[in-house]
C-alpha cells in the first residue's frame, strides 16, 4: 500500500474490495459507529445502491454487487446478463427488499450455493459484465490462511487484460471464483470456497465513489458509511486510508487484503 506501488495501478479505480477479520474489537467499533451515526446523522446520496446481506457466507457476492451496481456507467453488460437484469429489477427497492430479492433470484443464488458446496465452480457468463470496457473479474467469498500472511497487507489489482498483485510479497489468498479467465494460482491465489454453513470470521466490504463521496458498503450494517469527499483521481488513495484504519483498529491481526477493480 505504499504510494510508489499505488502509482502502478491504472486509473480510474472503480472500487476497492476489502477483506478483513471480524474480531471483538471490530464488533465493538461497529456498534459504536452505528450508534454515533444514528445520533448525529450523515449524508447518503439517494443514488447509492446498497443492499443488506441475508445469505450466509455471501459477503464477497454482495461486495461485487455493490461494486458493479455503483459503477454501471463504466460497465458494458452482455445482452442476456442476469446480473444486469437483477440490478435493473432491484434499482428502486430498499436494501432489505434487495436482500430478499437476491435470496429468490435463481441465476445468482443457485450459482453462489453450488460454488460454496463444490468449492470451485464456473458460472454462466451471463452473470458478468461484457469483456468490453471495462471488464471486472467476478469473485465470490474469500478465505485466508493467517499463517501465510504478512502484516503489510497487499493490494491485488483486477483489470481487463491482466490480473497481477501490485506487491511482490502478496500473501496467498484462497479465492472462490465464479468465472475463471486467468489461472490465479500463477499469482499466488488459490480457489477454495467455504461451505454455506461454515463459520467464517473474515468479511468482504466494498468501497466506492458515488457523486464525489467515498462510501463503505457492508451488508451487515444498516446503512452505507460516508467516509468523506473523494474523486476519480484520488479515490484509490482515499480508499486505502480507510483500509488502514481497519488495520489500525486491530494491530495484532494479519488477515487483511484489498482488491482493486480498475479499468484496463
Amino acid at each position: 500500500m505504499d504510494p510508489e506501488l499505488l502509482s502502478m495501478v491504472p486509473r480510474p479505480v472503480c472500487a476497492i474490495l476489502l477483506l478483513f477479520p471480524v474480531t471483538e474489537k471490530y464488533e465493538t467499533f461497529r456498534t459504536e459507529e452505528e450508534n454515533k451515526i444514528k445520533a448525529e446523522g450523515q449524508e447518503v446520496k439517494p443514488t447509492v445502491y446498497f443492499m443488506k446481506q441475508t445469505i450466509s457466507n455471501a459477503c464477497g457476492t454482495i461486495g461485487l454487487i455493490h461494486a458493479i451496481a455503483n459503477n454501471r456507467d463504466k460497465i458494458t453488460f452482455e445482452a442476456d446478463s442476469s446480473l444486469k437484469k437483477f440490478l435493473d429489477d432491484s434499482v428502486h427497492m430498499n436494501p432489505e427488499e434487495r436482500a430478499k430479492f437476491l435470496e429468490t433470484y435463481e441465476a445468482i443464488r443457485v450459482t453462489h450455493e453450488s460454488s460454496a458446496h463444490e468449492g470451485q465452480t464456473e458460472s454462466s457468463s451471463s452473470l458478468l459484465p461484457s469483456p468490453s470496457s471495462p471488464q471486472l473479474q467476478y469473485f465470490s467469498h474469500c478465505k485466508m490462511k493467517a499463517s501465510s500472511l504478512r502484516r503489510s497487507a497487499s493490494l491485488t489489482l483486477v483489470r481487463c487484460d491482466n490480473v497481477a498483485p501490485v506487491k511482490a510479497t502478496s500473501p496467498p489468498v484462497c479465492l472462490q471464483r465464479w468465472r475463471p479467465t486467468i489461472p490465479l494460482s500463477a499469482i499466488g491465489l488459490h480457489c477454495v470456497a467455504p461451505s454455506i454453513d461454515e463459520k467464517v470470521d473474515l468479511h468482504f466490504i466494498a468501497l466506492v465513489n458515488v457523486g464525489g463521496i467515498l462510501y463503505e458498503l457492508d451488508g451487515r450494517k444498516p446503512f452505507p458509511i460516508n467516509h468523506g469527499q473523494s474523486s476519480d483521481d484520488t479515490f484509490l488513495e482515499d480508499a486505502i486510508e480507510v483500509c488502514k484504519k481497519f488495520m489500525e483498529r486491530d494491530p495484532d491481526e494479519l488477515r487483511f487484503n484489498a482488491i482493486a477493480l480498475s479499468t484496463a
